[in-house]
């Protein structure tokens, strides 16, 4: 077998194992309260967008037999994130800021206010 197909292999291995991770966590959150099930909103909006970064990358052999390691992988690099400082609340605020600037300045040129 060479390296690429090699490569891909173990890729597919941890691909299989990412799905049948967020498969569990799906049925899992379905057996829930509708409250539950808000509650965990952003554990499970995260948990599947890293599926999907994983799942969209081609990790080297070292890489993906070091993720393999992992009994939860999903959770655990959900509990790292966790832990990081990085809140996507500055970038959404400041987005909410450009959007109602754009909207005042359109009513502003739409009502003939400004030129």
């Amino acid at each position: 077998m060479n390296y690429q197909n090699y490569r891909q292999k173990l890729n597919q291995q941890l691909n299989d194992k990412v799905q049948q991770e967020l498969s569990a966590f799906q049925k899992e959150m379905l057996s829930k309260s509708p409250q539950e099930i808000f509650d965990a909103a952003y554990q499970i909006t995260i948990k599947n967008d890293i599926a999907e970064c994983i799942l969209n990358a081609n990790y080297s052999p070292q890489a993906v037999k070091a993720l393999l390691k992992s009994p939860n992988l999903l959770q655990d690099i959900y509990d790292e994130w966790l832990e990081t400082d990085y809140s996507h609340m500055g970038e959404l605020s400041c987005t909410v800021t450009d959007f109602k600037n754009y909207m005042v300045k359109t009513e502003k040129l739409l009502s003939g206010k400004e030129r």
